[in-house]
């Protein structure tokens, strides 16, 4: 499951990438280097459709962040380690006295 979702994933950022891209800014974009394509459908026929696949793939991106959180995001996050796993081990309390060393070596 894991790898489907990074999959799907993977392939809907491509195609929002591509599709980002297409788009006709203020300046100009990649979509006006597109005349013919323009020019069967009409300009705003064009633009409207780019739009729509950037708001449908942003949605499924979406969702499929949500699903993979959902999957991934369990609440079993056990940490263990070593101090844990040897229960013997004690830590000095507060009233044991500190051994420090009196004899400096010259």
């Amino acid at each position: 499951m894991g790898t489907l979702l990074m999959i799907l994933s993977t392939i809907t950022a491509i195609l929002l990438i591509v599709i980002v891209l297409l788009q006709n800014s203020k300046g100009g974009g990649l979509d006006s280097s597109f005349g013919n394509v323009n020019q069967l459908g009409g300009v705003a026929q064009s633009t409207e459709t780019i739009e729509k696949a950037t708001w449908t793939l942003a949605a499924v991106m979406g969702f499929l962040s949500l699903l993979a959180a959902f999957n991934f995001g369990g609440g079993n996050n056990e940490i263990s380690t070593d101090i844990d796993k040897n229960e013997g081990i004690s830590l000095p309390s507060n009233n044991d006295p500190i051994n420090i060393p009196t004899d400096l070596p010259n």
